[in-house]
């Protein structure tokens, strides 16, 4: 039996990978790379985890290979030895998408949410996940444990949804909203399911949530949602701009009066009518054109800044000293 050096030579899309010969000479070495280690299995039964660096398979080198070089050296029969390659590199390239049934019980609609996003995942106990999830097969890449994992995602994240819609505090209409908190949320639902399958999750994302399809009465309530905001924003809008009207009509009143009879505008603008105040004395233009001073005086009774018996009293006075 040939002496050999045994590595791993599978692609990097790896993350287990199995080595084809089951038949090892004594005094073969196994390399194992810093991000990865190494399973060594007697008959089926592990005997050792190799970590980064050279090992001899020799007696007293890997604990429990003693007795495999004893009965190599006097048994015709072969003693099956399997050495498996596992990566611990963290990885992103974990992209999931999962497809959901969802009961919003205030609009009493079941539509289908699509969601969809990345985690970040390292193999932490290779033991424990060659011997739950790999198992007779020859290895396992990125793809393959991607699907063993989606279906406890779509679990987790149904249940957070379906609680949030039960509390009312969620909607399907609202469920774009919710991205941060869900992660967090679906991250803690999952962690306990990935560790015991010798798994460290170490980011959960969800990058999107929506609903998809065509179903027409979605549509609708979503259009009369849309329509009810638009008037609310639209009611609020015209709420606030209706005192700035209103004031910017009562200054360009002041101006125009003012233009005409500083005496007059002056007196009023000193009082404070319309909100403003220029300051400055009342003064009485003994020489100004009377029909200029009650034209100004009767632009501001249009304009609502003085009352009609203001009027009346301020055209007295101004015919009295006239």
């Amino acid at each position: 039996m040939a002496i050999a050096t045994i590595e791993s030579v599978s692609g990097k899309d790896y993350l287990v990978w199995k080595h084809p010969k089951r038949e090892i000479a004594i005094g073969s070495q196994v390399l194992v790379n810093e991000s990865e280690e190494a399973l060594l299995f007697e008959n089926g039964q592990l005997l050792h985890i190799l970590k980064a660096g050279r090992h001899l398979i020799e007696s007293g080198n890997i604990p429990g290979l003693d007795g495999v070089i004893r009965r190599s050296l006097g048994n015709n029969s072969p003693i099956k030895i399997d050495i498996w390659f596992v990566s611990k590199t963290s990885s992103t390239d974990y992209k999931w998408g999962v497809q959901l049934q969802v009961k919003d019980t205030a609009h009493q609609l079941i539509v289908p949410v699509g969601s969809y996003g990345s985690m970040l995942l390292r193999i932490d106990d290779p033991a424990s996940l060659v011997l739950q999830v790999v198992g007779k097969k020859m290895s396992m890449n990125k793809t393959e444990l991607k699907e063993f994992l989606i279906p406890n995602i779509e679990r987790s994240l149904k249940d957070y949804i379906a609680d949030k819609i039960k509390k009312g505090s969620l909607d399907i209409f609202s469920i774009e909203s919710i991205l941060v908190e869900a992660s967090a949320d679906t991250k803690r639902s999952i962690d306990r399911t990935f560790e015991r399958f010798g798994l460290k999750l170490i980011d959960f994302y969800i990058q999107g949530i929506e609903v998809i399809g065509d179903n027409p009465e979605y549509k609708k309530i979503k259009e009369s949602l849309a329509d009810a905001a638009s008037l609310r924003i639209r009611a609020k809008a015209a709420s606030e701009t209706q005192g700035f009207y209103q004031q910017e009509r009562a200054l360009d009143a002041l101006n125009k009066a003012a233009e005409k009879d500083t005496g007059v505008a002056g007196q009023l603008l000193s009082k404070g009518l319309g909100g403003i105040n220029f300051g400055g004395s009342s003064q009485t233009d003994s020489n100004g054109d009377l029909k200029k001073k009650l034209s100004s005086l009767k632009d501001l009774f249009d304009s609502g800044l003085i009352s009609e018996s203001e009027y009346n009293d301020r055209k007295a006075k101004i015919l009295d000293d006239l």
